[in-house]
């Protein structure tokens, strides 16, 4: 036998004794060649490999950290919807830009913030109905809490509104603004900082939502009443004038949800664009045909027509909420009758 040498393959390549090829044969020895060539190849490929795959970890971490930070970025954007526009000057170009934003916030106000109204009324007339004592009363105190809360929302939107519109407005008539996300923010924080000093009356005393919201629950609790002024319902504070107030009393207005034709609970209501009298559908088209002619509802003047008649669909509600407490009275009053009977 040969000696073996430290080469693994300077071994494989010296020739082998004849016996040995002829047990093994020439393809036994051609794949043995073979194996030790790849597991040599393979010890050399290894490391390039190894650093490669490195290589891609670093680089899928810097791509990450991109990404995060363009996040960060786009979130600061959000916060401030002009931090892009920089310091410099702005021309009217821009203002179109401006005035999208302002629209964008007005949608988010009107018609994702608004819905929110009318289900906080309806949660609030359901506890005055069927929640009484002491329990009711602390639940109808949490839901005002929160209508409070949505108005105090809505302004706040309305001051990011109102803002962007009177940049809008600045800039289309060429005024020079620099810095304009500076202006921006020192303008929104100081009129939010002015209202939340206002008491309790100032904010929500003149303000629609908040009085239907009232209305809603007196309506229940005080049927066939009028609801008194809404300042009756807010403690006077420091800072209230009593003078103003006298000026800025919303109340003492009873719904009636009849039909002035009918003289019935209001079925399908349909309300005037021209003067806001509401009717059921089957009655005002009966009355009216394919003519104009004069409001039916005593006192009005107005002439109306199909055309100016739309649906009414939270009046429908409440015409139907009234109709059922209506029912609900009339048979207590009987069950109180058939006892004194008996």
């Amino acid at each position: 036998m040969p000696v073996a040498s430290s080469s693994r393959r300077g071994r494989r390549l010296r020739r082998e004794p004849s016996d040995v090829i002829e047990e093994d044969g020439p393809s036994q020895v051609q794949a043995t060649l073979t194996e030790d060539i790849v597991e040599e190849d393979e010890e050399q490929e290894e490391q390039p490999r190894q650093v490669a795959v490195r290589g891609n970890g670093v680089r899928r971490m810097q791509r990450e950290a991109e990404v995060e930070e363009q996040a960060e970025e786009d979130n600061e954007l959000d916060l401030n919807p002009l931090a892009n526009f920089g310091e410099q000057p702005l021309d009217k170009a821009q203002a179109t830009r401006i005035g999208g934003i302002a629209s964008d916030w007005n949608s988010i106000r009107t018609q994702i913030h608004g819905n929110s109204y009318a289900l906080v009324r309806d949660v609030a007339a359901s506890i005055a109905e069927f929640t009484d004592g002491e329990k009711g009363n602390k639940a109808l105190l949490g839901i005002e809490d929160m209508m409070k809360g949505l108005v105090d929302t809505e302004h706040e939107l309305l001051v990011h509104e109102e803002t962007l519109n009177e940049l809008h407005q600045k800039v289309a008539r060429g005024e020079s603004i620099i810095d304009i996300t500076s202006l921006y923010e020192e303008t929104v924080q100081r009129r939010i900082a002015e209202y939340r000093k206002k008491t309790t009356r100032q904010k929500y005393v003149k303000n629609d939502e908040y009085a239907s919201f009232k209305q809603a629950i007196f309506e229940v609790q005080h049927p066939d009443t009028a609801m008194p002024p809404v300042s009756d319902f807010i403690p006077k504070e420091d800072g209230d004038d009593s003078d103003e107030d006298e000026d800025i009393q919303v109340g003492g207005v009873m719904q009636d949800y009849k039909c002035p034709l009918s003289l019935t609970i209001l079925v399908d209501p349909l309300t005037s664009k021209t003067c806001g009298h509401s009717f059921s559908a089957s009655a005002i088209r009966d009355y009216l045909g394919f003519k104009r002619m004069k409001c039916p509802t005593a006192g009005c003047n107005k002439e109306i027509a199909l055309n100016d008649l739309e649906p009414n669909k939270e009046l429908a509600k409440k015409a139907k909420d009234a109709a059922r407490r209506e029912r609900m009275r009339d048979n207590d009053d009987d069950d109180d009758d058939d006892e004194v009977v008996e």
